[in-house]
């Protein structure tokens, strides 16, 4: 009589802490990235000889792992993972890394990636020149300014990249090879009828600053037969005075018979120098010279047939400075930085830890998971790879908890407990009828 009250207890025991897993799925409903348990029931046994069951118990709780949806959001460093990969977030204070699905983050003060609970997010970072590291680290924005607000440095012109069609017509004027072009008129640069076409581009210095820059055509000699040959002037400052004018020759552009470019082969390098800014009397920010930069000028590809003179293609690099707007994430998981200035940065790429059983790792609270024996070491793996899964921005996982299945456990452990209180009543009574009869 006193073992069925103890199986009966240990039933009512089992069903409340299941009870307990179920009402903590349900709560976490709404948590972004939560995986739900589930509790595990194994019978009790007192020996060998004893073949009726003692009971039940609580044998172990297992997070299930399966797939939350994906939930579009706003924020572009809201992450979500499709597969079976975590992210890595380091406790910079305790020096010690933790896991988590849940892909909400955020940049701190100090332009470092973390997640609502001040843990820095892992990934390989880019330098300069946009290479990914091999070591895991914080995802700090670089550069910032004096103030630490994350920029684009300024990136001066250094190529310039034009095609065009000089016109093959016999008409077009022959003027001396060599000579410079006179300023007359110093807000127009060149006068009119001392070059056949011209061109103008924006061209960037070392601070960013923007230059018009013209370039000025002029056909030096057309033999039949043999081809023609052009002058191009490069010429900046022209808008200021006679003594800021600048004037630089690239010559002999030489074409053949088909209108074909065959020199020069390859960019010529034209060296601009700049003027000291104009001040405006304020001491902060006295004048400065911009530094004298090369730009290889390329023609490659240009022509001279018989059609008017026509622009085919132009690029000129470099931009002014720029300050951080937003981001984007690729398929790899590449995080870039969007500037102001229409540009963008690689800033690192995300990492994901992968474990061999990933059900073994145990549940710190707070969205985080640790490392533990039974789970095995992680393997650090890039999106789309080592079996860790892909990365969408602008994005979060949401629980995985299906609320039916909830329910429909929470009756079945009801009707249990049910079911071993009226089986502990039972026993009571029974055991209370005995005492009489003795």
């Amino acid at each position: 009589m006193i073992s069925s009250i103890f199986t009966s207890v240990s039933g009512l025991i089992a069903t409340e802490i299941g009870l307990s897993v179920v009402g903590n799925n349900v709560a976490n409903l709404n948590t972004t990235g939560f995986k739900s348990s589930r509790m595990l029931f194994s019978d009790v046994y007192g020996s060998e000889l004893d073949k009726i069951g003692k009971g039940t118990r609580s044998h172990t709780i297992t997070t299930q792992f399966a797939q939350g949806a994906v939930l579009n959001t706003r924020n572009p460093l809201d992450f979500a993972i499709s597969g079976d990969g975590f992210f890595i977030v380091r406790d910079s204070i305790k020096n010690r890394d933790y896991y988590t699905r849940a892909g909400e983050f955020f940049l701190d003060k100090d332009s470092i990636i973390i997640n609502p609970d001040g843990l820095r997010l892992q990934g390989y970072p880019a330098d300069a020149a946009g290479n990914i590291a091999q070591t895991l680290s914080d995802i700090e924005i670089l550069p910032k300014n004096a103030n630490g607000v994350p920029i684009m440095s300024a990136q001066a012109t250094s190529r310039a990249e034009i095609q065009i069609n000089l016109s093959g017509s016999p008409t077009e004027t022959i003027y001396p090879a060599g000579t410079l072009l006179d300023p007359l008129d110093p807000t127009k640069g060149p006068a009119a009828g001392t070059y056949n076409h011209s061109i103008a581009m924006t061209v960037y210095d070392s601070e960013g600053n923007t230059h018009a820059v013209q370039i000025y055509f002029k056909k030096t000699s057309s033999t039949i037969g043999v081809g023609s040959t052009w002058d191009a002037h490069v010429i900046w400052n022209s808008g200021k005075t006679i003594t800021n004018y600048r004037e630089q020759i690239i010559s002999n552009l030489t074409f053949d018979t088909n209108g074909n470019m065959t020199s020069p082969v390859g960019p010529s390098s034209v060296n601009l120098t700049w003027d000291t800014d104009d001040w405006d009397g304020d001491i902060s920010t006295p004048p400065t010279t911009p530094a004298a930069q090369a730009v290889a000028t390329d023609f490659t590809g240009s022509t001279q047939y018989g059609s008017p003179y026509s622009t085919v293609f132009q690029n000129v690099d470099g931009y002014p400075e720029g300050g951080l707007t937003s981001f984007k994430l690729d398929k790899d998981g590449i995080l870039y930085g969007l500037y102001s200035n229409g540009r963008d940065k690689k800033i690192a790429q995300l990492a994901l830890a992968k474990f061999v059983a990933p059900t073994e790792l145990e549940r710190i609270g707070r969205n985080l998971f640790a490392e533990t024996y039974w789970s095995g070491q992680r393997t650090d793996v890039t999106p789309g790879t080592g079996g860790g899964g892909k990365i969408s921005s602008n994005s979060v996982e949401t629980s995985n908890v299906d609320l039916a299945e909830e329910f429909v456990t929470m009756i079945m452990l009801q009707k249990a407990y049910n079911a071993n209180s009226v089986a502990l009543s039972t026993s009571l009574e029974m055991l209370k009828s005995w005492d009489n009869i003795i």
